[in-house]
């Protein structure tokens, strides 16, 4: 069956408020599309990619070494420790992958409102045995942030919304940057187990580096009941948004549900089964306590909102304890 959904590329080097269209055209159809001339410090970029690699390569103690903490977010995540079908309440084997996380660190002028916020701005932790991770990880981070903010503008742009309007919502934004790697599949996966379940994300976008080569990542189109790819592209970056962006448009926008399946079960795929892949997501988020309701462009007259507000924190945080096992 002919997939309803394509996801575009799109030139982000043009008025950012016709990209700002462009985007609102796409996602009210499908929550991703490519974009290009980004303008992200590509030596930076590759820096905090290849050191990645580099600590998944590092000896099992040494990851270990940094597991995350019992109930915490950030650090090295095992094999196996992530079910993210289960944020929907399905029940699957683990994921086929490890992941390192860290987040926004502690900010010495921003005061949590309670324990639930504190863990989003806790201390990351490092490996002792690759110290360069450290810097080149923040750089990165930072540069993540930049074009968030920026993807948030042209947002605003698409809403027909002020290009400033969500820069009060973002200034303290818990957001978080992982790595995966999804190693060699020497051994056939349980069933109903993939690299990734399906799941959608949490908050407000992602911004996504795939391996190029490697494919696996794919969208739900809802209305063919099937799976489209996203084959990686050179120098192109994948973004989709979350439920929480969903939410404040009112589901003008859509939250795709998305998966990375095993590479022989990946359409039209011709790579072997035990091929080594690696992702690299930036999950951006609303401030902790910023309140999601309907915006003022996304209500029709006479229209009633089909949620109820929400603050922005724990809805992340609700989501994200269902798809964590806790430490062994």
């Amino acid at each position: 069956m002919t997939p309803s959904i394509a996801v575009p590329t799109i030139s982000l080097d043009r008025d950012p408020a016709v990209v700002g269209r462009e985007f609102d055209e796409t996602l009210r159809t499908v929550g991703f599309f490519q974009v290009v001339d980004h303008g992200v410090d590509a030596a930076v970029a590759d820096a905090a990619w290849n050191l990645a690699r580099a600590f998944f390569d590092l000896p099992l103690a040494d990851k270990l070494a940094v597991e995350r903490a019992p109930g915490g977010l950030y650090g090295y995540f095992p094999m196996r420790s992530e079910s993210l079908a289960a944020s929907r309440g399905d029940v699957t084997p683990g994921d086929l992958k490890e992941s390192f996380n860290m987040g926004p660190g502690i900010r010495p002028h921003h005061v949590p409102v309670d324990e639930t916020e504190a863990a989003l701005f806790t201390a990351n932790v490092w490996p002792a045995a690759l110290p360069e991770l450290q810097q080149a990880w923040h750089a990165y981070y930072a540069e993540m942030g930049r074009l968030a903010d920026r993807l948030m503008s042209m947002f605003a742009l698409g809403l027909d919304l002020p290009a400033e309007f969500f820069a009060r919502h973002i200034d303290a934004s818990p957001s978080a940057l992982r790595a995966i790697n999804y190693p060699e599949q020497t051994h056939a996966p349980e069933p109903g187990q993939l690299r990734a379940g399906a799941h959608t994300d949490y908050g407000t976008l992602t911004i996504l580096r795939q391996e190029a080569g490697r494919a696996g990542l794919e969208v739900h189109d809802g209305a063919t009941d099937s799976w489209v790819p996203i084959p990686p592209a050179e120098g192109a970056l994948v973004i989709n948004i979350g439920d929480l962006m969903a939410r404040w448009t009112n589901d003008r926008w859509t939250s795709t549900l998305h998966r990375v399946v095993n590479p022989d079960a990946a359409a039209g795929s011709t790579v072997a089964a035990s091929q080594r892949r690696q992702s690299m997501p930036f999950f951006h988020n609303a401030n902790y306590s910023t309140i999601v309701e309907c915006l003022p462009s996304c209500l029709a007259e006479g229209e009633a909102p089909r949620y109820e507000p929400v603050m922005a924190g724990p809805h992340l945080a609700g989501k994200t304890t269902k798809s964590v096992a806790p430490p062994a």
